[in-house]
């Protein structure tokens, strides 16, 4: 196993480059931020929920929405999500694709008898956040290796290293492992660990994440006055992430053409880690009715203080023109860290502008900054300042629309969701944009079946590999996403 001293001595392949571990501000980034949310009704009209809803679904929106429901209801629903990302790296663009289906939300409403107003409680489940997602280039890379990352020059002197330690740190080296590294002697008589790859390769990669965010969750709202109602919702978070990476380098062109075992043909290297996750956050609601048109709605989500255990390893294997090739070995560990989220601000409003149109919009204000991880360690509280000088607050806006056609009992929906990057100077095309759409039907006087789609897009860009806070190699990426989700609510 690699002990922290080498861990924090050789920094492996750091930032999103992803090394095995994941603790990074990006991760604290991910944990923090919802996806597409629970509902098809809500989702088909962009998520303008928070003065829109009282279902179910109130319970992830806004919970006071909950006093509007007066019958039992049964609600459930399956999500599908769908990613392609066009990933351009050297010059050269590659295609992934990659999908998940999930159940995306179960559970119950049960409103209390009153003899005036209304209270109302709700429990389930809902998949609030999908890490569905995928990545693969390639290209001839004429002046870096990932090697470069396993052994950095010059940060590590191995000259104060006793003998026992200096052999538990090569042999827990991968580069050095698998022949890709050699110690040398600097004229300054320091030991440095060289890499013997340093680029005109072939490199090739392809990565794989999965997993996601469930709250299960326990509710009620109660009407304190004629129309205006509050509510509450207590949200048990668990979830997993995984990732997994494999990395190719090859010498196409025959430049490391030496004796064994300087004579390098190929190399690949896979890192993985899993993150189980748990925690816990609450959030309050109001919601107010006037006139029988309007609804307006606000909300205030407590921060989640994540416990996240993690496992994660790599192993990898050279392959020379001549002589045996080398495996390092899979090599795991475990860590444990926790993270806090940010406060989430949420405002809406809907108007029923005739019998058969309804309009809403929501406005969700969050600030970034607020994201830390609750450590002492040195390592992580620099990222806590990263999170301080990269990232801002921002204002994700939703809007929608619900036409209802009385005579069939159908209900179309449309609506656009914009969800502004958090990082400081990111250009609007990291933005992420959604357009939705979606229907309702009744199948009977009890039954309505619900089903609806969001189209969205953006870039963004992955660091490959770093070494010395110096990136070597990033891919750009554009992201198109396709989600499904269908529901069925049952009201008696």
């Amino acid at each position: 196993m690699k002990t922290l001293r080498i861990i924090l001595g050789l920094v492996v392949c750091s930032l999103v480059a992803e090394t095995a571990s994941a603790q990074y501000a990006e991760d604290v980034l991910r944990f923090s931020q919802f996806g597409l949310g629970v509902g098809s009704r809500t989702l088909g009209m962009g998520n303008a929920a928070v003065g829109t809803v009282n279902d179910f679904t109130s319970l992830f929106w806004n919970p006071a929405g909950l006093a509007l429901d007066r019958n039992y209801e049964f609600s459930i629903g399956m999500s599908n999500n769908a990613i392609s990302n066009d990933a351009t790296y050297l010059g050269s663009t590659e295609s992934s694709n990659k999908s998940a289906t999930n159940l995306n939300n179960l559970g119950l409403v049960y409103p209390v008898a009153t003899s005036r107003g209304s209270l109302t409680f709700g429990f389930g489940f809902g998949r609030v956040a999908n890490y569905n997602n995928t990545s693969s280039f390639s290209g001839f890379n004429p002046n870096s290796s990932l090697v470069q990352s396993m052994a950095p020059l010059p940060s590590t002197d191995l000259s104060g290293y006793t003998q026992s330690d200096l052999q538990d740190f090569l042999n827990n080296n991968p580069a050095f492992s698998m022949f890709l590294a050699d110690t040398v002697r600097s004229p300054a008589g320091n030991l440095l660990l060289v890499p013997l790859d340093t680029g005109r390769v072939q490199q090739s990669a392809a990565v794989v994440e999965g997993g996601g965010l469930n709250h299960w969750t326990f509710g009620g709202a109660v009407e304190i006055a004629k129309d205006l109602m509050v509510g509450a919702s207590l949200n048990f978070v668990s979830g997993t992430y995984t990732y997994d990476r494999q990395f190719t380098e090859q010498d196409v062109q025959g430049v490391y053409n030496y004796p064994y075992p300087f004579n390098f043909n190929k190399f690949t290297y896979e890192t993985s880690f899993t993150s189980d996750l748990s925690g816990f956050n609450a959030l309050f609601g109001l919601m107010l009715k006037k006139q029988g048109r309007y609804q307006v709605g606000l909300t205030i989500r407590t921060p989640t203080h994540f416990e996240i255990n993690e496992t994660y390893g790599d192993n990898g294997h050279s392959y020379f023109t001549s002589g045996p090739s080398v495996e390092y070995p899979y090599d795991e560990s475990k860590d444990s860290y926790s993270i806090t989220t940010p406060f989430v601000f949420s405002g809406g409003v809907s108007i029923q502008a005739t019998d058969w149109l309804l309009l809403a919009g929501d406005a969700e204000y969050t600030d970034w900054t607020q994201m830390q991880f609750d450590t002492n360690d040195p390592t992580l509280l620099d990222e806590n300042r990263y999170i301080q000088s990269s990232m801002r607050a921002t204002w994700n806006l939703r809007g929608g629309a619900e036409v209802t056609l009385w005579s069939l009992g159908l209900r179309l929906r449309g609506g656009y969701i914009w969800n502004p990057s958090p990082y400081i100077g990111d250009p609007s095309s990291y933005d992420q944009i959604y357009y939705t759409g979606g229907l309702g039907y009744d199948l009977d006087e009890n039954v309505t079946l619900n089903a609806a789609v969001a189209i969205g897009k953006w870039s963004t860009f992955r660091n490959v590999y770093t070494a010395n806070s110096v990136t070597y190699s990033t891919s750009n990426e554009n992201i198109n996403s396709n989600t499904v989700i269908i529901g069925l609510s049952y009201r008696f």
